[in-house]
């Protein structure tokens, strides 16, 4: 397996991390807003992940992608980008003790994430 081929394995298990963490984001949210039962959804939340599953499938950048935070390309309507963005708040330290594998993981990459995007930019300014 090639260098380039590993690097795009890597990254493809990123987004199939993705995949499987949203989900589980909006069942925290969920259970935590709208009293429902672990692991069941009720209809809004159903929607917004469906939605959000729906979205991340078609993302152009599937093989190095970033966080949709800083993606140049807003691929979620206004509305339900606020509801996701409410999930994440709500969910995200939350994960610390629910998913903490899961937490941390997200943690370091949007820390390298953010490291990357200044390095372009100062190469970009130099």
């Amino acid at each position: 397996m090639t260098k380039e081929e590993r690097k795009q394995k890597r990254e493809l298990k990123h987004w199939n991390q993705e995949v499987k963490l949203i989900p589980k984001m909006i069942e925290i949210y969920c259970h935590g807003h709208h009293h429902t039962k672990k692991k069941e959804l009720c209809p809004e939340c159903q929607e917004l992940k469906e939605y959000s599953l729906y979205r991340l499938s078609k993302c152009p950048f599937k093989v190095n992608k970033g966080f949709c935070s800083f993606c140049k390309i807003h691929c979620y309507k206004p509305d339900m980008r606020e509801k996701i963005k409410d999930v994440m708040r709500y969910s995200g330290p939350r994960m610390t003790f629910t998913h903490p594998i899961f937490s941390i993981s997200h943690v370091v990459q949007m820390i390298k994430y953010k490291k990357s995007l200044k390095r372009k930019e100062t190469e970009k300014n130099d």
